[in-house]
């Protein structure tokens, strides 16, 4: 009799703790109002707009009108992964609380840049000063991108809020798929094979405490604390057997529910592909040699045995302990990238048909094309005097050009391919079809059902042209409007500001300790007015 309580139980266990389908992966936008004001009008017109094959609006709105939940409610009516980019870090975590509350059920990220502080690698000829590069990862920020990634490869309920920073490399989506361990309940793992696994992917042993991104194994218990959220999975075995998973708490290891299964993401975003790791080292040592025939050409002796030297360096403690400072330099070799071909980035974890959203375009646009030449005049300096391999000016933000092709708002024939990089790459010489491949490379990265809004009080004359209609949100929901502002000209007559003195000290009485008393005295007017007035020429400037 007490087999049938035991099999329901299993049965429960596993009907709460199945994984769902992706069927069932839909945004519920959750509020406790409804669209007022032009809100309503705006969402009608951009799904309308959408339905007759419009693919780029432009939402012209006034400030407190209420844009987030339009385009909460536009995110709820096309059923899409969503990208939002914004200008800066505040403003992204801004947008990125108000989505969660609206959207409480599903996946929102908060994706920007992990680093606390950052001062990049350069060179600075004139004076003759070499930077070292400095940085200080946050990690919760890194859990938050690795948690970004993981969810846009396994469900369809994702928002992401990023920033500019979205234009910067990452680790092939297919690489980052595949090194994932997943874990289910009654079967069979080898010890050792795990632990190997959790050290390929970046996972570090408990020294004295658990952290993110680390595991403690213990006789037949496995601990492992989450590179993608704040939990603990313990795992208990019997032999070889895994007969139990439970979510604990990360602080207080308190248990907060068994799971059937659990997949753990890989440590890092930078995990390098080393299958073929001598005939990428081999690669590496031939750009070296050209580049050091190169210098001794031209007699930059200096230079030849500057850059001889660190690249050898390099190569020997990639070999011996698979890293070395400064490795993202040499990341074209391992993602296999042709010389030009652009990198892999958030956009390439995102379906064809996503949704993308550019907040502050005014704004936004001027940044995310300013980047990658930013980065480039950086990396030239480096490249010429030696620090670096001519290789390394591909490890680089996307070019707006680029992301303008991925997204088809240009055809690839219009794109200028920057063949100024390759001039600087003695090895990129040596190979054939550059040009070619570049475009090959961004015809399979094109996302040409994807579509986009820019949100915007003062757009530009770029997104202006490029959309496909613009749609306006004025109305505020509450009904409130502008205040009425007056525009005088300027002159020397001084009465009308005099009498708005009286006008508003009638309205707010308050207000006179900030006028110093000018209301009972007429002279002092006079006295306050040719303190700020006296010097016109100061004025007029």
């Amino acid at each position: 009799m007490q087999i049938i309580p035991t099999l329901l139980c299993l049965i429960l266990f596993y009907k709460n703790n199945k994984p769902q389908m992706t069927s069932d992966w839909k945004f519920q936008l959750e509020s406790s109002y409804q669209p007022a004001g032009d809100q309503p009008k705006a969402i009608a017109e951009i799904v309308q707009a959408f339905e007759d094959w419009k693919d780029k609006i432009t939402l012209l709105w006034a400030t407190g009108t209420g844009k987030t939940f339009t385009i909460a409610n536009i995110i709820q009516k096309e059923q899409k992964p969503t990208l939002i980019i914004s200008h800066n870090k505040t403003l992204a975590a801004q947008l990125s609380t108000e989505f969660k509350h609206f959207f409480p059920h599903n996946a929102v990220h908060y994706f920007v840049s992990y680093f606390d502080y950052y001062q990049p690698e350069s060179y600075l000829p004139n004076s003759g000063v070499y930077i070292e590069k400095e940085a200080t990862i946050n990690q919760e920020i890194e859990m938050y991108r690795l948690a970004t990634m993981a969810s846009l490869l396994s469900r369809k309920d994702v928002i992401v809020v990023a920033s500019a920073s979205s234009l910067y490399g990452l680790w092939q989506a297919r690489f980052f798929k595949e090194n994932c361990l997943q874990l289910k309940v009654w079967n069979n793992y080898d010890f050792w094979e795990v632990k190997s696994q959790l050290l390929h992917m970046q996972y570090k042993p408990v020294h004295w405490k658990i952290e993110p991104s680390m595991f403690d194994l213990q006789g037949e218990r496995l601990d492992i604390y989450s590179s993608t959220e704040k939990h603990v999975y313990r795992c208990i075995f019997d032999e070889d057997k895994l007969e139990h998973i439970e979510v604990r708490d990360y602080l207080t290891f308190e248990l907060i529910n068994p799971v059937s299964q659990v997949i753990l993401r890989p440590a890092t975003q930078y995990l390098q592909d080393t299958s073929d790791l001598e005939t990428i080292l081999s690669q590496m040592n031939a750009e070296k040699d050209l580049r050091v025939k190169d210098f001794t050409k031209k007699w930059m002796l200096v230079e030849a045995e500057r850059i001889k030297k660190r690249v050898e360096y390099d190569i020997r403690m990639i070999r011996e302990t698979g890293f070395v400072n400064g490795i993202e330099n040499y990341s074209p070799y391992f993602d296999r990238r042709l010389p030009g071909e652009s990198p892999n980035t958030i956009f390439d974890y995102f379906p064809e048909d996503f949704l993308l959203i550019i907040d502050e375009s005014h704004m936004t646009i001027p940044q995310l094309n300013a980047m990658a030449q930013w980065d480039k005049a950086r990396k030239t300096n480096l490249i010429n005097y030696g620090f670096r391999l001519p290789s390394a000016i591909d490890h680089r933000p996307l070019r707006f050009e680029e992301l303008e092709a991925i997204l088809w708002w240009k055809n690839l024939d219009e794109i200028n391919l920057d063949e100024a990089s390759l001039e600087l790459n003695s090895w990129a010489k040596t190979q054939s079809g550059r040009k070619e491949n570049q475009i090959e490379n961004l015809r399979s990265k094109l996302k040409i059902n994807s579509k986009a809004i820019f949100l915007s009080a003062t757009p530009w004359e770029y997104e202006i042209q490029l959309s496909d209609q613009v749609v306006e949100q004025i109305i505020r929901p509450t009904g409130l409007l502008d205040p009425i502002s007056y525009i005088y000209p300027k002159s020397w007559d001084y009465s009308t500001l005099l009498a708005s003195f009286d006008k508003l000290l009638d309205k707010k009485p308050h207000l006179s300790e900030f006028f110093h008393d000018v209301d009972e005295n007429e002279d002092e007017k006079e006295v306050l007015l040719e303190v700020f007035w006296d010097d016109k020429s100061l004025a007029s400037n």
